[in-house]
């Protein structure tokens, strides 16, 4: 029988409320709920579309990734659901039943045909921050997401916009704004770790026998968190990584034996090259590559090895970040720099989920997971961003002669230009220490 927890009710009640406040006031602002990986977007997506659909309501459930919206509506049809699947990638094109969960590109191209005479009173989406929300407000859109919340505002106005997402935020600042009018509800990473659903994070970084000399080109620049580096300069950083590949076999044999005895291994490099030599460093059998031009079934392969353990090693470029979910992986490795916020703070929810029931009664244990950073990025990305998990990655690399400060609150060391303190606080609504340095 499936139930919300706690912190998952709580959202789950100020989304409804919110849905009423709607309707009362006339206004149908888009709202959002803020939730860190392993808070189970997924679920409360589902007692959602079931609370909406009760009601005789037509639920639209939209994600970018295929692989998204098949874990949004098995979670859908575990607590009793009946939906349709509207998604090329699962090649599936239903909108035969009330709930709909499909995929942005299929319906974005489907709109005058299969969508044409349709309406929703409510749109749920999974990883909102990827909706451009200037495109969103636009009279004229041009990207499918637009083009899409445009289409059902005109055939219902007062179609229910509300999104979920572990990273709510636009660089440093909130996706709250002139689209995303109002927060409903906030899960951190840091409650979920106090409450035992996530892992705790480690951080280790390589020393200078074992970093990227050509990392250092490749500046991150701050502003909009959610852009990583252009396709240009991801080419560059390719093939500059690349002819390091003696320094490649040094860093992985000491990531082979730091990880010796732990699950899984999710290693973000900066090319399909750079993979490959990667790949040779590792025993055969053991390791699988997925980028984009992976095809579905191998992707679905590698990702089932992962998942059962049979494949120790997966190598990508920035393709699995969201709607993946392989509780084994209890090991991150960055072998490429990152520019984007987002995407760090995604990867590194990767390797937070705790493990399913059957692998902990199978004798497996999952106590923390190890970050292990050979390109600097988290350093240099905690000082742009204001982080918890960043905070704690730069202060896990200062030696002790470094400029700290003590939280007078609850006495944790914490680095110089930190805003809140990053202790731990269970009385505290999100867990963490109410004691802020900076206003």
């Amino acid at each position: 029988m499936y139930k919300l927890r706690d912190y998952q009710q709580k959202a789950h009640d100020a989304t409804v409320e919110h849905c009423r406040e709607c309707y009362k006031t006339q206004k149908f602002d888009p709202a959002f709920v803020a939730a860190s990986v392993g808070a189970g977007k997924t679920l409360s997506i589902a007692f959602m579309a079931k609370h909406v659909s009760e009601k005789g309501g037509r639920v639209l459930v939209l994600a970018r990734q295929g692989e998204l919206i098949k874990q949004n509506a098995e979670d859908a049809q575990a607590i009793g659901l009946r939906v349709s699947i509207f998604s090329a990638s699962l090649n599936q094109k239903s909108t035969y039943y009330p709930i709909v969960f499909g995929t942005e590109g299929t319906i974005g191209r489907s709109l005058t045909t299969n969508f044409n005479n349709m309406s929703f009173d409510i749109i749920l989406i999974d990883e909102c921050h990827m909706v451009p929300w200037q495109d969103a407000i636009s009279k004229e859109p041009e990207t499918q997401y637009g083009k899409i919340l445009k289409h059902f505002k005109d055939s219902n106005p007062k179609v229910m916009v509300v999104g979920y997402t572990g990273s709510p935020y636009r660089g440093s600042e909130s996706i709250l704004g002139p689209y995303w009018k109002k927060q409903l509800s906030d899960i951190s990473t840091y409650e979920l770790i106090n409450k035992g659903f996530l892992v705790p994070p480690l951080f280790g970084f390589g020393d200078e026998a074992h970093q990227y000399e050509s990392m250092s080109k490749f500046d991150i620049k701050g502003g909009e968190g959610a852009n990583d580096f252009t396709s240009k300069e991801m080419a560059a950083m390719g093939r500059a990584v690349c002819k390091e590949q003696t320094k490649t076999q040094e860093i992985m044999a000491e990531v082979i034996e730091r990880t010796k005895n732990r699950h899984g291994v999710l290693i973000t490099c900066a090319s399909k090259k750079h993979c490959e030599q990667v790949a040779e460093c590792l025993p055969d059998g053991i390791w699988g590559i997925v980028t984009d031009s992976t095809s579905a079934k191998e992707r679905m392969r590698i990702l089932d090895g992962a998942k059962d353990g049979s494949i120790k090693y997966v190598m990508q470029i920035g393709c699995l970040t969201t709607g993946v979910n392989v509780p084994l992986w209890d090991t991150c490795v960055i072998l490429r720099k990152i520019g984007s916020l987002t995407l760090i703070i995604q990867l590194i929810g990767r390797v937070l989920r705790t493990l399913k029931e059957h692998q902990v009664e199978a004798g497996l244990v999952k106590n923390d997971a190890l970050v292990l950073d050979y390109t600097d990025t988290l350093e240099q990305m905690g000082d742009i961003y204001c982080d918890p998990l960043l905070e704690q990655a730069t202060l896990s690399r200062k030696n002790p002669s470094d400029v700290t400060q003590e939280c007078p609150l609850c006495q944790q060391i914490n680095t110089e230009f930190a805003v809140r303190c990053i202790g731990h606080d269970e009385t505290s609504e999100d867990g963490r220490c109410e004691h802020y340095f900076m206003f």
